[in-house]
């Protein structure tokens, strides 16, 4: 028998659920009011907006480098438009919590997301490699140079 990775049961019938972005192996209590990506019996994803089963995929998504402060940019974007944050995220279909949470810097966006909010909001929140100023106001590259490392 396995044990539940949020309460500790004994379970028989394990669901593997997406809690921010992390797969827990949960009982059926627990995995209530979460998104269930498949059971243990059926290893098939459930697509909620078709009813239709599909494989799972287990690629994980690339990462993306995030500007510094992007909450706050996102915020002062929307904000400069006029837009409330409930008004914003029925603008781009989204989640108004999700939003909150992004806006706080207490989660990433996924790429999409990031894709909407750059669009939507006409601002730059990818990383790029090109010149950035640090904190002692000096001009740096995206990689190091040898001279950083003496």
């Amino acid at each position: 028998m396995e044990e539940c990775e949020l309460c500790g049961e004994n379970i028989d019938g394990v669901y593997v659920v997406n809690v921010e972005g992390v797969e827990l192996r949960v009982c059926a209590s627990c995995a209530k009011g979460k998104r269930v990506i498949y059971t243990e019996n059926n290893t098939k994803k459930i697509d909620r907006n078709k009813g239709v089963y599909k494989p799972v995929s287990r690629k994980k998504e690339e990462e993306l480098e995030l500007v510094e402060n992007y909450g706050e940019r996102i915020r002062k974007a929307r904000e400069g438009m006029g837009l409330p944050l409930k008004v914003f995220a029925e603008m781009i279909n989204e989640k108004e919590s999700l939003l909150k949470l992004v806006e706080k810097e207490q989660t990433l966006p996924t790429i999409p997301l990031t894709k909407k909010l750059e669009k939507n909001l006409k601002i730059k929140l990818e990383q790029s490699g090109e010149m950035q100023i640090d904190k002692s106001g000096q001009k740096k590259s995206g990689s190091a140079t040898l001279g950083e490392f003496a």
